[in-house]
């Protein structure tokens, strides 16, 4: 999944391209670029390349859904999500295919993500069932990034797609936990490994939150009420979140006023409509 970042495109084209593990396909959901990323794309010469171009920005749930269900449907035997600044190694693919062949009843398995000093990208730290290794470098895990993850298409088949209305955030903690809870195991690989190339080591956190980045956090808010609802009874969900609410508030505090009020608007709206947020999961046909 795409959306004008041309150059990093580039850069993890090329990488996917170079994989001692050939792929199948290689498909791009661009969208809605407006930085020739469309030109760039018409002019590589590879038959594997499948592009598929939205009219408008849909958010990047939209679009790795998109990409998820062109792939399954295309008949291959697994995918490898990523977005358009995940830059892998030469082994990355071939390390997941061989976890992946060498399991049972594997859901996915995704790499260990680093930035661009080696150290663990805060962003894509998994959700870990335990820290103790299943075996050298092998951890047993109940969600993941969509930074370098490998899900079957069986899989896919039987859990269905991603929310695309989730727009951002959210989208692949939810999908890989739902493969999870459906008795699937899900693996991190520390030998697979990819450099996720933003431009800090963050995580998805209010406290180093740049302004511009506020109005994500009305997605981050009501998405994440609807992935935990019916894990508790509804009044213990709504309280948890409503602490949640007031917690992100408070840490909003030392921020200038106008941007404390931006953010506080997204929070509070996120909230209000993560009560009655419900998407349908679609489903490959």
């Amino acid at each position: 999944m795409t959306y004008n970042r041309l150059a990093l495109l580039k850069e993890c084209i090329q990488t996917v391209r170079q994989q001692s593990e050939p792929v199948s396909s290689i498909v791009v959901i661009d969208n809605a670029s407006t930085d020739g990323t469309g030109d760039f794309l018409r002019s590589i010469d590879d038959d594997r390349l499948f592009v598929k171009t939205f009219e408008k920005n849909r958010g990047g749930a939209a679009g790795f859904a998109e990409g998820i269900a062109t792939a399954t449907r295309q008949g291959a035997d697994a995918v490898w999500i990523m977005d358009d600044d995940t830059i892998p190694e030469t082994e990355t693919l071939r390390t997941l295919t061989q976890t992946l062949e060498t399991h049972e009843d594997v859901g996915y398995v995704c790499s260990k993500v680093v930035w661009t000093d080696g150290s663990i990208h805060k962003m894509n730290i998994p959700g870990y069932v335990s820290y103790e290794e299943v075996e050298d470098g092998l951890f047993a895990i109940r969600s993941a990034s969509f930074v370098s993850l490998l899900v079957p298409c069986n899989i896919v088949r039987e859990v269905g797609l991603p929310y695309k209305e989730f727009f951002i955030w959210v989208d692949d903690a939810e999908y890989t936990s739902r493969i999870f809870k459906a008795g699937h195991k899900g693996y991190l690989d520390n030998k697979s490994v990819v450099l996720h190339k933003t431009g800090a080591n963050y995580g998805a956190s209010i406290n180093v939150a740049t302004p511009e980045s506020a109005w994500k956090f009305y997605y981050y808010m009501r998405n994440s009420m609807f992935a935990s609802r019916g894990e508790k009874p509804w009044i213990v969900w709504f309280f948890r979140h409503l602490n949640h609410l007031r917690l992100d508030i408070r840490r909003t505090k030392g921020m200038p006023k106008e941007v404390r009020t931006t953010f506080r608007k997204n929070l509070w709206r996120g909230f209000v409509d993560g009560l009655s947020f419900r998407p349908q999961i679609d489903y490959v046909d």
